[in-house]
């Protein structure tokens, strides 16, 4: 099979295309990521929801779908961080970090002061069977969000913790 310069042309300009469209989409992450490391998080947060918006798909989107939900919390947003959290809960069940955006989804709907039935069957549904498989007195889980705060939950027998970097940000007892 024979190729023409021409058809050698049109590959090579569709080819380059397509990877400065995949590194434009990455820059975008990686400068939300910068303003992360800087600390300016509220400019984070906006490049987050730009790149979300326009990458639905992206193998970001559940970090940063956790991270506009974390944000939202921790502005003390609880109404937006509790759809957001909804929504990654929905979107993504089986992601290793879905049980910290249930720990604070829970914790959001305390704060956010709403129905007492929904907070008790979300208590409930922590202790209707272990979080983890439990071989000792207690069993622990990590995560450490894109936006640099690590979490951790321990899981006793008779009660659940949640830490916030280091600090403890709520306990779930039966």
């Amino acid at each position: 099979m024979k190729i023409n310069a021409m058809e050698f042309l049109i590959f090579i300009l569709i080819f380059s295309n397509l990877s400065c469209i995949s590194l434009s989409k990455d820059r975008q992450y990686y400068d939300a990521m910068e303003d992360v490391k800087s600390g300016s998080l509220d400019f984070a947060f906006m490049k987050f929801n730009n790149y979300l918006r326009e990458h639905p798909n992206s193998t970001y989107a559940p970090k940063i779908r956790f991270a506009i939900s974390e944000y939202y919390f921790q502005t003390k947003d609880y109404r937006d961080a509790i759809d957001e959290l909804t929504k990654y809960i929905i979107n993504y069940p089986n992601e290793k970090n879905t049980i910290f955006a249930q720990a604070i989804f829970y914790k959001a709907l305390l704060d956010y002061r709403t129905e007492p039935l929904l907070v008790e069957k979300l208590k409930e549904a922590f202790f209707s069977k272990s979080i983890f498989l439990i071989f000792s007195d207690s069993k622990t889980k990590s995560y450490k969000s894109i936006l640099n705060n690590n979490y951790k939950i321990v899981d006793y027998i008779d009660k659940i913790e949640v830490f916030k970097n280091d600090e403890l940000l709520f306990e779930i007892a039966p």
